[in-house]
């Protein structure tokens, strides 16, 4: 009678089943790894400055550390504690880097007029050395500060003087603007911080000047 030596067939299926477990479970740990590290990038760290003059605006100086791609960044102002207390939430604006120009004059982001958004970068990244400004009519309360922009009279800036003015000079909201003459001396934050993360990268403390 003939007679099929099949007896090792089990013990290889055995070892292949235990390889592709092996494989796969592998490829699982390798992914998430991977995703860990992924999750784990830090925000750059740089040092930023800043300076305001009620006569020709805000400029921000990048004194050190890690490029900041513009794409990546958020940058806010806020009211500090010279203005008032309990004003860090309440005050915070984001500032739209359309508005805001290198030192050739050319605007960090392109804004598109047709979505109201900004559609693209013509500066791609905010370097060690390099300062941003928004010159003086960029710094309308309406533009730089909405949240705090006045609204009960009229805003204006005249050429003559250099500066903004306030029809209703005792409007509370002009009391938090910083273009008003009457805040020299008073200082802001100025922050910097990870688009995606939101960690902050960067802050500092601006004294407004006349």
């Amino acid at each position: 009678m003939k007679q099929y030596k099949d007896h090792a067939v089990s013990p290889v299926v055995g070892v292949m089943l235990m390889l592709v477990v092996t494989i796969i479970i592998a490829a699982v740990v390798s992914g998430f790894a991977g995703g860990l590290v992924k999750g784990q990038t830090k925000a750059p760290t740089a040092t930023i400055t800043g300076t305001f003059s009620v006569r020709s605006g805000l400029a921000i100086n990048h004194a050190g550390g890690s490029a900041i791609p513009s794409a990546e960044m958020v940058i806010t102002t806020r009211d500090g504690p010279t203005f008032g207390a309990g004003l860090d939430s309440s005050t915070v604006n984001t500032v739209n880097l359309a508005n805001v120009t290198n030192s050739a004059g050319t605007p960090i982001a392109f804004f598109n007029t047709a979505t109201s958004s900004v559609d693209g970068y013509n500066v791609t990244s905010f370097n060690p050395g390099d300062t941003w400004y928004v010159n003086i009519t960029n710094c309308n309360p309406q533009l730089l500060q909405p949240s705090v922009a006045p609204t009960s009279g009229t805003l204006s800036w005249s050429s003559s003087t250099g500066q903004w003015s306030f029809s209703n000079p005792t409007d509370t909201l002009w009391s938090l603007d910083f273009v008003n003459p009457s805040n020299v001396g008073k200082q802001f934050y100025l922050d910097i911080n990870d688009k995606a993360s939101g960690a902050q990268i960067a802050r500092a403390v601006v004294t407004i000047t006349g």
